[in-house]
């Protein structure tokens, strides 16, 4: 069980310290963007990709009344060209020299992200009081900076993640705007959401191409470790693809900077995780103490498709099943693994 402190006492649901935490960490938000934006973003940086990525578990046929856990995910990615001597293209360069080998022929992008995730209970539309036996309200937003250096064969991405989570993280708003949109009933429960809290992270990931560039199918290796908040993990995991695939590994959440062959291809893959940490788990909610741990060891398996739609834009469909990362003392109505459908529409030239 995990221990923490005693819960907080305020007036029936802890609206007024959400609601300070909320334009604390917005304004803390709003000057991590600028400060990325100044630093990132040259003239000289030619757009070269971009994604707009929705994960949900409705996506993947959950009924509206099943709704749990990771519910909804939404990523817009962008990726440009590392003008030579800038800090990301030489610190690419330094790690491919002294840390691990890249391809020659390799290229050296920068990709800029903003990341949303949200999480909720398992019952979250029916009740408005605390789940200690669940997992607990979470959303975290995030800005990113990744520098990527991508061959034929490896792709390596050195990656920079900065923002909140809590109430500034928006996943209140977003989540019922959704529900409103598609006639479902509010969430309740948002007043009891893991505690505001920065976000600040960095990670590294390798793909590894199996079979080379060319037609046919080949397996993609991926390794990768993050440190920081909210998470610290480690992974490891392999995919097979299929069809026209790309010019280059990919992985999802993966993809920009790959030369895209035209046509479609398909991909099948599985991860493990080590999790050494997970506040959106771990973190201390508003106003009661969480019964539930986080555990250890987690996996997915994966399957999905990408197509060639029209001109240089791609359509990605993906379904996800994930295990269950925490165990509780008074298990909630189901602990089967859970599915995440994922849609993505992406532009990426040929060239």
């Amino acid at each position: 069980m995990n221990r923490r402190g005693p819960a907080s006492r305020t007036e029936g649901r802890p609206l007024a310290a959400v609601r300070r935490a909320r334009r604390r960490a917005t304004g803390l938000l709003a000057g991590v963007a600028t400060a990325l934006a100044l630093v990132s973003t040259p003239a000289s940086a030619q757009l070269r990709a971009f994604e707009f990525v929705l994960d949900n578990d409705q996506f993947a046929f959950t009924p509206p009344a099943e709704e749990r856990w990771y519910t909804s995910g939404g990523f817009i990615r962008a990726a440009f060209d590392a003008p030579a001597g800038s800090a990301d293209a030489r610190l690419a360069a330094a790690w491919c020299r002294v840390v691990f080998g890249c391809d020659r022929e390799a290229r050296i992008l920068r990709v800029l992200s903003l990341n949303q995730t949200i999480y909720t209970p398992g019952s979250p539309a029916s009740t408005g009081v605390p789940q200690p036996y669940d997992r607990p309200y979470a959303a975290a937003l995030t800005l990113g900076a990744d520098s990527v250096v991508i061959g034929p064969s490896t792709r390596q991405t050195l990656s920079l993640r900065l923002g909140a989570v809590g109430p500034a993280a928006l996943g209140e708003p977003v989540q019922n705007g959704i529900h409103r949109v598609l006639g479902q009933s509010p969430t309740l429960g948002w007043g009891w959401q893991i505690r505001a809290q920065p976000v600040a992270q960095l990670g590294w990931s390798r793909l590894s191409s199996l079979g080379g560039p060319g037609a046919g199918p080949d397996v993609v290796l991926r390794t990768a470790v993050l440190a920081g908040t909210p998470v610290t993990e480690a992974a490891l995991g392999a995919m097979l693809r299929f069809g026209a695939r790309p010019i280059g590994p990919t992985w999802p959440g993966e993809t920009l900077g790959a030369r895209a062959s035209g046509g479609w291809y398909g991909f099948a893959g599985i991860e493990g995780r080590a999790i050494a940490r997970d506040a959106l788990i771990d973190g201390r909610p508003y106003a009661y103490v969480s019964r539930i741990e986080r555990e250890p060891f987690a996996g997915s398996a994966f399957v999905g498709a990408s197509f060639g739609a029209f001109a240089d834009w791609h359509l990605d469909l993906m379904l996800a099943l994930h295990s269950v990362p925490f165990s509780s003392p008074v298990e909630p109505a189901t602990m089967k693994p859970q599915r995440i459908g994922t849609i993505g529409l992406r532009w990426q030239p040929a060239r």
